[in-house]
């Protein structure tokens, strides 16, 4: 702001004088009375002493901003003192129902873009003034987590999965084969997806060559056998299994194939005197053969039988039906099979068995120290995924193999390549 001084004789001089040189928009600032003369002449008329000042650029743009600038009355203050203890005590603070006046257009202009930009509730929230009460370890903590959030946001990348290659119609089909026969589906996927990537597609719409592959990766899948009658796997062999699962008619075909064919002293003892079926049923087998028949009603009889027929070259032993489900007839077998050598007692499981029997009757008889498994009513059905999932989970060989109720020429070796056979096409193999 420029200030300066003028002195005339009389009003009218003088404010000509200030227009002259400050302008018409120049501003009074005060007007006295002054000598004009020297000291001396004190007879003189006084002459007029006027103070005038003219606003700058920088002067207006400040004076601008101090008109914007609202003065807060004493009424004002009090409420904002109201609020405060408001504040202090937890309760909210009421919206202002009669806003300060806003003063020129750029206050109103502010106004509106800063209710744009906040449409809710503008004044001052408790839980804002908690959150500046915080330490300041709780606030980095804050941030941090914030900008951790956000940067998670902005470089998140979505991951598309991956594309399952389309599987080939014939391997499609022997896929649907082995699910429709019951083989463990893990298994399943497994071997189609080993075929998918390391087969040419030449091979994979060759039916005959696939059909040989996956015949072998089955085939890889059971553990190995002999292939052969003429062995003896144990001098003790000890039949359990399931009610029904073909234990008594399998003994008469091994005592009638190593007695007739290999000329062994075959001996049979029959453990299961609970039911007079099954004594009259191995007594008749037992005449029919010509073979010695024994029955053992306790444990200990078992063991003192087993003692007593050691010059025999084989002791077919035919146990109780195994009820798994059934803690004392679990109990009950248990007491005879722990009488028995260890590595003598094999699992006879019929193919007519769902999975989930065979399963579960393995492993309540594994404790009892299983040698193999006999498969039973091979014949009898047309589904064999149930058998081939009992050895493949439980590792166990498979030493024979019994269909028809003829006790002659009905009992073959364990072979997993016929197994593997039998379950892709449905059928087991004559020979």
């Amino acid at each position: 702001m420029l200030t300066k001084t003028f002195r005339a004789p009389n009003m009218l001089i003088a404010l000509k004088n200030v227009q002259t040189d400050l302008g018409s928009d120049a501003m009074i600032i005060s007007m006295r009375e002054v000598p004009a003369g020297p000291i001396w002449a004190a007879w003189k008329k006084p002459g007029v002493e006027v103070i005038a000042s003219k606003a700058t650029k920088t002067d207006h743009s400040s004076a601008t901003t101090q008109e914007n600038k609202v003065t807060p009355t004493q009424e004002d203050l009090k409420k904002e003192i109201e609020n405060l203890k408001l504040l202090m005590t937890g309760q909210k603070i009421p919206a202002p129902t009669n806003p300060l006046p806003v003063v020129g257009r750029k206050k109103e202009q502010s106004q509106n873009a800063s209710q744009q930009s906040e449409p809710g509730d503008s004044h001052f929230d408790l839980a804002d003034f908690k959150a500046l009460r915080k330490p300041p370890e709780e606030q980095i903590n804050l941030i941090a987590e914030k900008s951790e959030e956000t940067l998670a946001k902005a470089t998140s990348v979505v991951i598309e999965k991956k594309a399952v290659p389309e599987i080939p119609s014939v391997l499609l089909a022997i896929k649907q084969s082995l699910i429709d026969q019951g083989v463990n589906t893990q298994l399943v996927n497994k071997i189609i997806d080993t075929n998918l990537d390391a087969l040419s597609p030449a091979i994979l719409d060759d039916f005959s060559r696939l059909d040989r592959f996956i015949k072998h990766q089955l085939t890889a899948c059971l553990p190995p056998t002999l292939k052969s009658l003429a062995y003896v796997p144990s001098k003790v062999m000890a039949l359990t299994g399931l009610s029904g699962c073909g234990k008594t008619s399998c003994c008469a075909k091994l005592a009638s194939f190593y007695m007739i064919t290999m000329g062994k002293k075959v001996v049979w003892i029959e453990a299961d005197t609970v039911r007079t079926s099954a004594i009259a049923e191995a007594r008749t087998y037992a005449e029919t053969l010509g073979i010695p028949l024994f029955l053992a009603y306790t444990p200990q009889e078992l063991a003192e039988l087993l003692e007593s027929q050691k010059d025999a070259d084989l002791i077919l032993i035919d146990t109780a039906g195994c009820n798994p489900r059934s803690e004392d007839n679990v109990v009950e077998l248990g007491s005879f099979l722990s009488v028995i050598p260890s590595g003598c007692t094999y699992l006879v499981a019929s193919a007519t068995t769902k999975d989930q029997d065979l399963s579960q009757t393995e492993k309540t008889l594994k404790q009892f120290g299983l040698k193999g498994v006999i498969l039973t009513k091979t014949d009898e059905t047309g589904s064999f995924g149930a058998g081939f999932n009992l050895l493949w989970q439980s590792k166990l060989p498979l030493y024979f193999v019994s269909s028809g109720h003829q006790i002659f020429g009905n009992l073959k070796p364990g072979n997993p390549e016929q197994l593997a056979c039998a379950v892709v096409d449905g059928d087991y193999p004559e020979k």
